[in-house]
């Protein structure tokens, strides 16, 4: 049986590791009976082809290298970047990434309007040393132009590779005209979800990712917030490009009283994701920070602090990645990654392709080394 795992909300695919994830059930078929004997499928042009490629071929043909290419290019038109198929290596690549390490470039990738985009280097990572920005467009990857026909994997596999090799980007900054090259030399990436430390008297806790581990790291920060008796907590979701949901729903609840409506998840059903336990933090005030690089996990996390609390959120609008993939591992190690639902915060607004608007707007000067959004909170705190 084709086994069900975590549903996964990361826009993204970590860059690094050169994350792609799918699955199908062919590898261990082809040249067999058709999948679920399904009389129709027999009879179309997949079995035709195979029978005539391999009848008339001059060359040496792989059987499971064309079951994956059959499977990639049925899964790709689906139409959707973020439903796609992975093979047994990027598939346990993309689970060593949840884990938090990884080797690659240490950028974090999604698709806007058609685009390959740069959600965000991680910090102190190779690709934000060699001067990869979030907000970058990738154009092209060793030379190779990117064609509309791409997929995110794709690309992303493109760009992964093994530490000390070199991978040179040609990217298009942001409010730029003209194009950049950037050579980047691949390394072993270790994510740190949680960033915590105390000042005045309000904890700012950032998370990097939502990852496996992240939610305990977030209840130990919680703890030891209370436990000075913070006067409010800075909630830093910028250039977290998502990840799991349960850890989205475990770190708002800690803020919410249990039962609240979380995130609405809209896609064959409906179910609405509430939250649970002790809520440590339910009684201190809470600013959210967010920017254009604040997706998925971190959008349903702002979005249910903003509609349930009232939260003052700020930054900019965030990236606006509101949908929801089901990872499904395969029998031989590869997997589907599909997208299953649309997300919604409880109010009912469209978190896809709409993002969280800010309560109040404020940008970062990038040429100054403060930093303005943090500094408004601060003050929004203070008052």
């Amino acid at each position: 049986m084709i086994q069900k795992i975590q549903k996964f909300l990361g826009v993204i695919l970590l860059l690094v590791v050169g994350i792609l994830i799918g699955r199908y059930s062919f590898p261990a078929l082809y040249i067999q009976e058709p999948v679920s004997g399904a009389d129709a499928f027999a009879a179309s042009p997949f079995w035709e082809t195979w029978n005539e490629l391999h009848e008339n071929f001059i060359g040496t043909l792989d059987g499971k290298k064309l079951s994956y290419g059959a499977v990639e290019g049925m899964v790709r038109a689906s139409g959707d970047a973020y439903t796609a198929f992975s093979d047994p290596e990027s598939t346990k690549q993309f689970k060593d990434a949840l884990k938090g390490s990884f080797s690659g470039i240490g950028a974090e990738m999604g698709m806007k309007n058609g685009l390959v985009v740069v959600i965000a280097p991680l910090s102190g990572s190779p690709a934000e040393k060699a001067g990869v920005k979030a907000g970058d467009i990738v154009v092209a990857v060793d030379k190779k132009n990117i064609t509309e026909d791409m997929s995110l994997d794709e690309v992303v596999q493109q760009i992964r590779g093994p530490r000390g090799e070199v991978v040179e980007l040609k990217v298009i900054h942001k409010d730029a005209n003209e194009t950049t090259d950037i050579s980047i030399v691949r390394d072993d990436i270790e994510v740190k979800s949680i960033k915590f430390e105390i000042k005045d008297g309000i904890a700012h806790i950032s998370i990097l990712n939502f990852n496996g581990d992240t939610a305990l790291k977030f209840t130990q920060a919680a703890k030891e917030a209370k436990k000075q008796n913070v006067k409010g907590v800075v909630l830093d979701v910028r250039n977290n490009p998502g990840g799991y949901l349960d850890s989205a729903v475990d770190i708002s609840s800690e803020f919410l009283p249990a039962g609240l409506p979380v995130v609405i998840e809209r896609g064959k059903r409906e179910t609405t994701h509430r939250s649970s336990g002790i809520g440590i933090l339910r009684d201190v005030p809470v600013v959210v920070l967010v920017n254009h690089s604040s997706a998925s996990a971190s959008e349903i996390v702002a979005g249910a602090l903003q509609d349930n609390l009232n939260a003052t959120v700020i930054g900019v609008k965030s990236f606006g990645k509101g949908s929801v993939q089901e990872v499904i591992d395969l029998r031989d190690g590869s997997s589907l990654r599909v997208t299953i639902a649309k997300w919604f915060t409880p109010n009912g607004r469209s978190i896809n392709e709409q993002g969280i608007e800010p309560s109040i707007t404020v940008e970062n000067n990038e040429e100054t080394e403060g930093d303005e959004q943090l500094q408004r909170a601060l003050e929004e705190l203070k008052k």
